[in-house]
């Protein structure tokens, strides 16, 4: 458990494999920005109680991820998802949240970033 934790970069492919699965007790209480970069997972699970205070996702080259957990529509803080070359399972997802968010009438949304060109300092 990393409480004050605000800010998680997983770079070249520090997460590997199938799936990454959070339990109900893996909560990053404190976490507001969250990047995954060059990873290698296909499936996410995961809820908007494990990053209840999530402003920023970034997703850079993640070309095998099916899915952004769709739970994230639910997460009242999040501000922003950037996508940069990921697949297009994941763009659909993100297009679901933003979707998900303005039925919940959240304005903070910004919106989604979608480029299929790796333009993204990280």
């Amino acid at each position: 458990m990393l409480p004050n934790l605000e800010e998680l970069k997983l770079k070249n492919h520090a997460a590997n494999g199938y799936v990454w699965r959070l339990n109900d007790e893996d909560k990053f209480q404190s976490l507001e920005f969250l990047l995954f970069c060059d990873i290698n997972l296909e499936h996410w699970v995961a809820s908007r109680d494990n990053f209840p205070n999530l402003k920023r996702l970034v997703l850079k080259e993640c070309k095998k991820l099916e899915e952004i957990p769709i739970d994230f529509g639910d997460i009242c803080s999040l501000e922003s998802i950037e996508l940069h070359n990921c697949s297009t399972l994941a763009e659909e997802s993100a297009r679901k949240i933003e979707q998900e968010q303005e039925d919940m009438g959240n304005n903070f949304l910004k919106g989604i970033d979608v480029s299929l060109r790796d333009n993204l300092t990280v």
